[in-house]
């Protein structure tokens, strides 16, 4: 195994059913456990690195308008458009 630039060791504990999942996935694309962890690790990465880019092109105003929208209930943010 080749290790040279990995230097933390992580331990934690699954359920069966998460155990099962990792397992399953892992075969699947035909890597160990630990590089499909580390293949979701990166993914989460990337996805949070094109978030931070694209909410540090928002205005202040589109990010009070995500923030509102992100905190009301789907129930208090329909009826604003009602009439009565």
């Amino acid at each position: 195994m080749y290790a040279k630039d990995k230097n933390h060791r992580i331990t934690l504990r699954l359920t069966d059913e998460q155990f099962e999942f990792v397992k399953r996935s892992a075969d699947v694309l035909g890597v160990s456990p630990s590089d499909f962890l580390r293949m979701v690790i990166n993914l989460c990465r990337a996805s949070n690195d094109m978030t931070a880019v694209k909410v540090n092109e928002l205005d202040e105003g589109e990010i009070a308008t995500l923030i509102e929208r992100g905190l009301r209930r789907e129930n208090e943010e329909t009826n604003n458009d009602n009439l009565v």
